[in-house]
């Protein structure tokens, strides 16, 4: 037989289920993808951008490299690869004793800075993911398919930090620390937005660092371009009869990819504000997201430059056939 509820214990339960429907949308409503997609994507630009302008700097180094022994100063024997470590045959290096060549170098840098990119785009996937943004929508991966996500990306990250020589900390190199996978997983549990916010700022100090890292990498890449502009420049100006094409040619390409490697490392840069937006951009209306505005304009702008380096560089190819 039912009880029937008195007036004051039917408002108690009509309160009492009002109260639980607040809490449990507060803690568990969706996410807003917008900010989490728009934050991969933008990093997409920034790999699109390293990797061609490393690939140009290994490009140059090589052919320095086959000058270098064409005139006898390396041996051609130097050049043959050798097997880091036997158990694994998969991993070859240059063999060179001393005086390692940029070329040989440069190799293991756009590896490293590949590897830094696809650890960090891995990250923001997994975040749009995470919010909802993913094929499955609200369907969110279970913890151990994050552990293994974790697993991937951190060895990424591991091979970006030893190759770019990066100490982010005593938790082997890794992008995810184990606070931050165990917050993850807590918020796949229970979708409490302030978990996932949580997890995405005990990540924050790795974002820092691998965003310096990147930073340094490309302002390396800015001084092979200027020692390989000066080794060019020389004899063109002292060329006979006298000719300004060359010259200017050259002058017009090297200032292009200065401005790339600017616009590069200034995206980069702004990665690190970005991230720290999308902590905010849990919260149920996030406002403002300035650096992740910033971000989507650096990217924006460093495409401009990729394009505008892609038509000096054609332009300076047609000249010298």
């Amino acid at each position: 037989m039912k009880v029937p509820l008195t007036k004051p214990q039917s408002r108690a339960l009509a309160l009492l289920l009002v109260l639980g429907v607040i809490v449990l949308g507060a803690g568990c409503a969706s996410v807003d993808t917008g900010p989490f997609t728009q934050f991969a994507s933008s990093l997409q630009s920034l790999r699109t951008g390293s990797d061609s302008q490393a690939g140009a700097a290994v490009t140059a180094s090589r052919q320095e490299l086959v000058e270098k022994v064409a005139t006898g100063e390396v041996s051609p024997g130097a050049l043959q690869l050798e097997v880091d470590n036997p158990s694994n045959p998969y991993v070859t290096s240059y063999g060179f004793a001393e005086k390692e060549p940029n070329f040989a170098k440069l190799i293991r840098f756009r590896q490293g800075l590949a590897a830094l990119n696809d650890a960090m785009i891995a990250y923001a996937q997994s975040l749009v993911v995470l919010s909802g943004g993913g094929q499955g929508g609200d369907i969110l991966p279970t913890s151990a398919q994050f552990d293994q996500m974790a697993q991937d990306l951190n060895a990424n990250a591991g091979t970006a930090a030893s190759a770019l020589g990066v100490n982010i900390g005593p938790d082997q190199q890794a992008l995810l620390s184990t606070v931050a996978v165990q917050l993850f997983k807590a918020y796949i549990e229970n979708k409490r937005r302030k978990d996932l916010a949580e997890a995405i700022g005990e990540v924050q100090p790795r974002i820092d660092e691998f965003s310096h890292a990147a930073q340094e990498a490309v302002h390396f890449l800015a001084t092979m371009v200027n020692t390989d502009y000066d080794k060019k420049v020389l004899p063109l100006a002292t060329v006979q009869p006298p000719n300004a094409t060359p010259i200017l040619n050259l002058n017009d390409t090297t200032q292009a990819t200065l401005a790339t490697l600017e616009a590069l490392s200034s995206s980069y840069g702004a990665v690190r504000d970005a991230h720290r937006d999308l902590k905010a951009a849990t919260a149920k209306k996030p406002s403002g997201l300035s650096g992740l505005i910033a971000l989507t304009n650096e990217a924006i702008r460093l495409q401009g430059f990729v394009n505008q380096l892609a038509k000096a560089n054609a332009t300076a190819a047609a000249a010298t056939q």
